[in-house]
């Protein structure tokens, strides 16, 4: 009979050369789509030594338990209530993978697998990257006697990269605001190119690596500087001929009533 600390050791040896396979590198989540961790393990076909705990690794937060061939969700953090869930119909053949549904800002980060069988115990770690794409661009001209100012606005995750390009490609990028993501998980973002020119032909473009999004919108826009101080000066003449006609008749009606006296 073997030693009780020989039989330790070989258990222990065996506990770690246990196999745990979870994706190398992150995993991009869109917001509010399930996201799926990944975890496969050495499979053992009785099922009834299987535990399974998948935790938050920055601060050992329990996303979901599974010990004596049930789900055990009683010390699950209220962050992940009613969120996860298992394929209990996959663990014989070695699938512990994890499922959680509407992925937020909040649920990125790293997860700790740690499966325990007769085969022994093994951990695996990924990491989850929350994106959301980028609205619709909405888009806006503001008109002034100096200038033209033309404003994109939109809401997405993270911060993008975007270039105002002129038509000969070159960097117009001018200003660009970004307020705080919000309790949705999202950047609201304000970008403008200002120009003193008549003529406006511009590209705005939006990249957001993470969402795998690439945007681009054309801007062109002219307009007759000229054409306010063309009415101004139409306006100023009709006041005049306005005056003269006024004048006009107020002197016929006088020479008419001297002429009837």
């Amino acid at each position: 009979m073997l030693p009780s600390f020989l039989l330790s050791w070989i258990l222990l040896r065996c506990a770690d050369s246990f196999s745990v396979r979870v994706p190398p590198g992150p995993v991009v989540v869109a917001r509010g789509a399930t996201a799926f961790l990944s975890c496969e393990f050495e499979p053992d076909l009785n099922i009834s030594h299987l535990v399974i705990n998948w935790q938050r690794q920055e601060d050992a937060r329990v996303v979901h338990s599974f010990y004596y061939q049930v789900d055990q969700l009683d010390r699950q953090s209220k962050d992940y209530l009613g969120r996860t869930k298992l394929n209990h119909n996959e663990l014989a053949k070695g699938n512990a993978s994890l499922s959680i549904a509407n992925f937020g800002l909040n649920d990125a980060g790293k997860y700790l697998c740690t499966v325990t069988n007769t085969k022994g115990i093994g951990k695996g770690e990924l990491q989850l990257v929350y994106a959301a794409f980028c609205s619709e661009p909405r888009l806006s001209i503001h008109l002034k006697s100096s200038d033209v100012t033309v404003q994109y606005e939109m809401e997405g995750y993270p911060r993008p990269e975007i270039l105002w390009l002129g038509s000969l490609g070159q960097n117009l990028t001018d200003h660009l605001e970004i307020s705080p993501a919000s309790d949705g998980g999202l950047y609201y973002l304000k970008s403008s190119y200002v120009t003193q020119n008549s003529a406006v032909n511009v590209t705005f473009t939006l990249k957001n690596p993470a969402a795998h999004q690439d945007l681009q919108r054309h801007v062109i826009l002219s307009y007759d500087e000229n054409m306010t101080s063309r009415t101004n000066s139409s306006t100023y003449v009709l006041s005049i001929l306005c005056v003269i006609l006024l004048c006009s008749t107020v002197l016929l009606l006088w020479l008419y009533c001297r002429r009837d006296k």
